[in-house]
């Protein structure tokens, strides 16, 4: 699985970013990452470079700025290039610790929705006592106004990762109201 990081997003990227990203990697033999960012501040914090590939970008987008127009503005931002890598195929996902907003944004305008889905979902992995494969939750706040098919939506594409990404055989679905 190739994953197109944005190198520069996040309160302490890109020194956290490329420290997680190298952990991954290491752990994970299956795992290679396109990192997007700054070149000269990111290649000095890669380690081993060993199946990560620095694409370097110009602009990134910070957490004050108006999602929309950051994405359809910074064309040549980190986070807009690897949104922009997984929807030509380059990348199978996308992973930013930075502007949630722009995240969605980029998953909306660049990446494109599932077929059969109305909305993205934010789905964090949560640890958890009773297990080893912790939980995810999604929508943890991406969307306040839900109506009940999007529910069924955001459990169904919650099923599908739990099986097909984490390898749960059985996931149990479970529905948690604000």
């Amino acid at each position: 699985m190739k994953i197109a990081v944005d190198a520069m997003g996040g309160d302490d990227a890109p020194d956290v970013v490329v420290a997680g990203v190298e952990r991954a990697r290491d752990e994970d033999t299956r795992l290679e990452f396109l990192l997007f960012g700054d070149e000269q501040r990111v290649r000095p914090l890669i380690k081993n470079d060993e199946r990560i590939t620095l694409v370097p970008t110009t602009e990134e987008i910070s957490g004050n700025e108006a999602p929309v127009q950051a994405i359809r503005r910074k064309k040549d931002a980190s986070m807009v290039r690897a949104a922009r890598a997984v929807k030509d195929g380059e990348a199978d996902a996308l992973l930013s610790l930075g502007s949630t907003g722009a995240l969605l944004a980029a998953g909306l305008f660049i990446v494109g929705r599932i077929k059969g889905i109305d909305r993205p979902g934010l789905m964090p992995t949560l640890p958890a006592a009773t297990n080893d494969h912790g939980f995810v939750m999604l929508d943890v706040g991406a969307n306040a106004d839900n109506r009940p098919v999007h529910l069924y939506q955001y459990a169904v594409m919650g099923n599908f990762y739990a099986k097909d990404v984490r390898g749960i055989d059985n996931p149990r679905v479970g529905l948690l109201n604000n």
